[in-house]
């Protein structure tokens, strides 16, 4: 069987498909295969902005080794221990794993820094009530309802207040 030209053209251009499949890189554009980890000297986001590590870090702890993000937040908070984003994220994630008493401590630094951020305030008062400190949770979400004009918010409020006066009486 002799192959003719059409044929030696498919073969070249499959040779040609599969070098190049073996050249391009593993891990999609825009994703980082090493995040800094506190206290490793690793200098890979020397360009990025102090935010942008916040959201990767972030973006880790949803994946599939949230402890990497973990010690990412806390390298940031290292270099800066007053970085408000950081310490939000903990603060949330502190309060989905359910603990909650880090999460106030997160929560409470966030207003330090910020008072004027009223989902901090927010998330502090669900943090009050999921320990059943009722009067502090009280205190925070009524912060947080002078401080947001929207009326969804303002109901969703109410019903935090209310949810937890009625668990404790």
């Amino acid at each position: 069987m002799k192959w003719g030209k059409s044929q030696w053209l498919m073969l070249g251009g499959a040779v040609v498909v599969v070098v190049l499949l073996m050249l391009i890189p593993r891990t999609p554009s825009g994703t980082n295969a090493e995040v800094p980890l506190a206290g490793d000297g690793h200098q890979g986001h020397e360009h990025a902005s102090m935010d942008q590590r916040v959201a990767e870090a972030a973006a880790l702890v949803q994946g599939p080794d949230p402890m990497q993000g973990i010690m990412a937040l806390r390298g940031i908070l290292a270099e800066d221990s007053n970085n408000v984003e950081a310490h939000w994220q903990l603060g949330l994630f502190s309060l989905q794993s359910r603990q909650f008493d880090k999460a106030i401590g997160r929560f409470r630094k966030v207003i330090a820094l910020a008072p004027a951020r009223a989902d901090a305030w927010l998330e502090l008062g669900r943090s009050y009530a999921a320990v059943d400190s009722t009067a502090l949770a009280k205190e925070a979400v009524l912060k947080y309802k002078t401080m947001v004009t929207d009326p969804a918010a303002q109901a969703a409020a109410d019903a935090i207040i209310a949810g937890s006066t009625n668990e404790k009486q």
